[in-house]
């Protein structure tokens, strides 16, 4: 399936001829995922071709990534809740292994 191209008709021109040399092709099952998929055309700066862009759109169910906020060290309390957190997680293995459960779990108490 050829997307439709955004920004204009062509992808290369020598000057006298133009033409629509590159796209992205995609499959329904891809475009099912993706219902919001588009190409768009950009301008060219050195080359004969444009650049093109596929634009997959928003995609629905990606989680955010957790972000330590420092405001939360002003919070009064807070550090002595961590504290408290951090050493009620038990945890057996490697140093590195520990470690890594341990601020999986806290972040996990930070997001309640």
């Amino acid at each position: 399936m050829d997307l439709p191209l955004l920004g204009g008709e062509f992808t290369w021109s020598n000057g006298r001829g133009w033409s629509r040399l590159d796209r992205f092709l995609v499959s329904p099952s891809w475009e099912a995922y993706f219902p919001n998929l588009s190409q768009k055309c950009l301008p060219r700066v050195l080359s004969d071709h444009f650049p093109i862009v596929l634009d997959c759109g928003r995609i629905n169910g990606r989680r955010r990534p957790f972000k330590f906020e420092n405001m939360w060290l002003a919070a009064e309390g807070f550090v002595d809740k961590v504290r408290s957190w951090w050493s009620s997680y038990m945890s057996t293995g490697n140093p590195s292994f520990i470690l890594a459960y341990k601020l999986k779990a806290l972040k996990e108490d930070l997001k309640k």
